[in-house]
């Protein structure tokens, strides 16, 4: 279901938020949220998992396209900052062949873009 606002938008990535901090696995250690306009915005933020793993996440969204993240990353890395895996929907010289993709440990993968809720059960698996 699309969003009728940024602020709505942003709430259900709050909501996914507080979700993980319920169970314990996870603390928040920042949180920004930039609304732009009604309808656009940047939310973004770092959670610290119970193993001393991180998830720094960032998303730029105008909820009036049909998708609305026009930027993206959802970095995790291990207690050591090694990559686990990073989906971002950033360009890269040389260009490949997809702009949404998946960063591991084995290179760069074609993958669509997550919902944020999709990668914290990643990280949960």
């Amino acid at each position: 279901m699309r969003a009728s606002s940024f602020n709505e938008y942003a709430e259900r990535i709050l909501k996914a938020i507080e979700a993980v901090l319920a169970t314990g696995q996870a603390v928040l250690v920042d949180q920004t949220i930039d609304q732009r306009s009604m309808l656009r915005g940047f939310i973004g933020g770092t959670l610290h998992f119970e193993d001393g793993s991180e998830l720094h996440f960032r998303e730029f969204a105008d909820i009036t396209l049909d998708e609305p993240r026009v930027m993206y990353a959802y970095h995790y890395q291990d207690a050591s900052r090694n990559l686990i895996f990073r989906y971002d929907n950033a360009a890269h010289k040389p260009p490949i062949s997809q702009a949404e993709h998946k960063h591991t440990s084995q290179g760069i993968h074609a993958a669509k873009a997550p919902a944020f809720e999709a990668v914290i059960n990643e990280i949960l698996g």
